[in-house]
Formats: C-alpha cells, sequence, structure tokens
C-alpha cells in the first residue's frame, strides 16, 4: 500500500469538483459558515463560535504560538473525539469530501491531520474558502462579458418561472428564483428562507458552471427577466447588466389564463389550498366541516401575508385600490372560512395586475426600450428554442 499523501486542491482544481457536485466540510465557525459557503458544504467546525472569539482575543495578544496552544486545550478529549466522528460520519458517507477553512491555515490543516491519524485522507483547499470565493467571483464576472444570456419576459402570471422548469431539460437554463428562494414580487416570499447574498451569488457561479459543461452547442442561457433585487437578494452588477442589455423572448399569455396561473400557485400550491383539500376530503366523507387546526392557521398566515403585501404596495397602487382590492380579499377569506370556497380570490387576483403589475411592467419595458429576440406563446417559444 502506498504511503504517498492525497494532493490538496488548487484553484485550478475546483470546476471539476463543482461539475460533480463534490461534498465539502467547512471547519469555520457557524458565524463564518453563515455569512457564505460553498455550495454543496456541510458546516462541521474544528471549533465554535465562542472558542473562536477566546482564540482570536489571545491571537492579538500573544501571537499565534499562544493562540494554537489555547486551540488544542479547547478542543481535546472527549470534544475532540466528538468532533472527529462528526467527520469521519460524514466522510464515510461521502468519500470523495474536500475540507476547508478560511485561508487554508491551521484549522484545516489541523482537521486533515487529525483525520490522517485514523486512517482517513482527505484534501484540503489551499488557500480555503477565501480563495474559492475569489474563483467563483472571478467565474461570474467572466460569463457576464460573454454576453450570453437569454431573459425571458412577459406580465405577472406568464408562467415563466414553471417554463424554464419544464424546459430544463431540453435548453440550457438558470432557475434565479430557485436560487435566491424568492419569486421577486412583493407577494413572492417563499416557505425556504433567502440564503445570505454571499450565498446567493457562489450558487448563481456553480449553476454556471454546470450549464456551461451541458451546454455543447454554445447556445444562451435562458433565465428569467428579472428586477435587480429578488426579493432581499440583489443580482450582481455585471450579471445583472447583461441581463438588461440582452434581447429577450416575450410570452405571449391570455389575461385569463394568468389569472389562473396566479391562483394556481398562490393560492392551490398553498397552505390555502391543501386545507380547502382536507375539508373537502372531511366533508366527502360524510364528516363535519372542520379541519386539523395546523392546516387552517397555516392558511391564515398566508392570507395574512398577502395583506401585508397589498399594504407593501400602497404607495404604488393608491388609497382606494388598496381598499378596494383589501376588501375582496377579505371577502375571499370569509368565504373560505364560511363555505370553504377559493374562486373569489380571482377577484382580487385580477385587480392586482390590471392596477399594478400590468402598468408596472409596461412602463418598465418602456423604459429600457427592450430588443425583442423573438414574442409567441408557450409553445411557439418552445419550439423557437428546440428548433
Amino acid at each position: 500500500m502506498s504511503n504517498a499523501k492525497i494532493q490538496n486542491i488548487t484553484t485550478e482544481d475546483l470546476k471539476p469538483l463543482f461539475l460533480k457536485g463534490t461534498a465539502f466540510i467547512d471547519v469555520r465557525a457557524p458565524v463564518e459558515f453563515k455569512q457564505g459557503s460553498l455550495p454543496g458544504a456541510v458546516n462541521l467546525p474544528i471549533i465554535n463560535d465562542e472558542e473562536r472569539a477566546l482564540i482570536g482575543t489571545l491571537y492579538k495578544k500573544e501571537g499565534q504560538e499562544a493562540a494554537v496552544r489555547l486551540g488544542h486545550q479547547l478542543v481535546s478529549g472527549a470534544l475532540k473525539q466528538e468532533r472527529l466522528e462528526a467527520w469521519q460520519n460524514f466522510i464515510l458517507k461521502n468519500p470523495e469530501t474536500v475540507l476547508y477553512c478560511f485561508r487554508g491555515g491551521k484549522r484545516s490543516q489541523f482537521t486533515q491531520q487529525w483525520l490522517r491519524e485514523i486512517g482517513l485522507d482527505r484534501p484540503l483547499i489551499v488557500g480555503g474558502y477565501k480563495k474559492s470565493r475569489f474563483f467563483l467571483s472571478e467565474t461570474l464576472a467572466a460569463f457576464a462579458q460573454k454576453q450570453n444570456l437569454l431573459p425571458l419576459t412577459g406580465p405577472t402570471g406568464s408562467g415563466k418561472t414553471r417554463f424554464i422548469k419544464e424546459l430544463h431539460t431540453l435548453y440550457p437554463t438558470i432557475d434565479l428564483e430557485d436560487l435566491a428562494q424568492h419569486r421577486g414580487s412583493a407577494f413572492g416570499q417563499m416557505t425556504t428562507p433567502q440564503p445570505s447574498q454571499v450565498d446567493f451569488e457562489n450558487r448563481l457561479s456553480v449553476e454556471l458552471i454546470k450549464t456551461d459543461s451541458r451546454n455543447v452547442k454554445g447556445a444562451k442561457i435562458l433565465v428569467e427577466d428579472e428586477s435587480r433585487l429578488i426579493g432581499r437578494i440583489c443580482i450582481p452588477d455585471s450579471f445583472f447588466n447583461d441581463l438588461r442589455s440582452s434581447s429577450v423572448l416575450w410570452l405571449i399569455v391570455p389575461f385569463e389564463e394568468r389569472v389562473e396561473n396566479i391562483f394556481q400557485e398562490y393560492i392551490l400550491e398553498t397552505a390555502i389550498g391543501a386545507a380547502n383539500l382536507v375539508r373537502s376530503q372531511t366533508m366527502s366523507l360524510g364528516g363535519v366541516l372542520s379541519e386539523p387546526p395546523i392546516s387552517m392557521n397555516l392558511a391564515l398566515e398566508v392570507f395574512a401575508k398577502y395583506k401585508k403585501s397589498i399594504l407593501a404596495i400602497q404607495k404604488k397602487l393608491g388609497g382606494l385600490r388598496t381598499q378596494e382590492i383589501l376588501s375582496d380579499l377579505l371577502a375571499s377569506e370569509k368565504s373560505f372560512l364560511e363555505a370553504n370556497e377559493l374562486q373569489g380570490n380571482k377577484n382580487w387576483i385580477e385587480k392586482l395586475l390590471r392596477y399594478y403589475y400590468d402598468p408596472l411592467y409596461a412602463n418598465s419595458l418602456t423604459a429600457r426600450n427592450v430588443k425583442i429576440a423573438y414574442k409567441g406563446t408557450h409553445d411557439e417559444v418552445r419550439a423557437y428554442l428546440t428548433q
């Protein structure tokens, strides 16, 4: 058996790792991990936040040698064994695991050394997260220079995100709203919290690497025509400028179909629709009109979120129209509670489109003087892309 140690990872080796979906162990403290990490990383720290603060304070006062001694004192015995077992268990499930800390320094080096002592030799990233983050930022900037984006536009309710998901296996696509965990409008909050800004940028860079590797024909990458902000996530300048300077595909969707799309996504596919289904099933089986409290509470939380979202756009919507839409929303909520009826929600959805989203969309396209690569229905655009 060879005693040669496994080679550590340089930034030149990162691209193949991301393409393979390599698992990473981030041994930085949780507070660092929350600010941003590499896609595919799990946080199994060698020192926690409190220990890091103590070591950092001593480092400033007495230098590296004293800080390292304290680190060994803090992480020893049963605690060291516990952390070692956590790394070991993860590596046994993910044999190609790569280690990293912030700069590829003492934390990842000690992790690597302790693992070698129990017979597990895993590489670390030279330069750590700092160099990896720089690599991903440069990847994003380099892609933007190619001007290789094809934005998909269309008024609210056109089904742009769903269309992009449907095309994923047929054409190069990137789902920005999925990466940002937000639908991009005042009503777009998802159940999963949004990532940090840095995590969004890292994930976007890795998606570009993966999509580009599959894009053998060199086609422009289809993305949704987003505003600069997706929820609280800001699209990086280079990527956003590329997005806004590119010619667009324009989806043509009838108004009634757009209302139905929003009704489907924001009512039927939420806790409101789930609670409605439970009550309908109970009634069909001869039960009384009741529902599990959790189901009902979740549905009412969605209605409350929609009320808050309407009030958030009150300045642009106007006072009278805000009250009109709120009145329709309250009536819909009452119909849901008293009669398990949902169709009334289409009233406030329709008014929200006519009064707010459609004028906003038209004004935006006019101000941008947008260039159109192709305009058509879902089927026509699909055929245009896959011909």
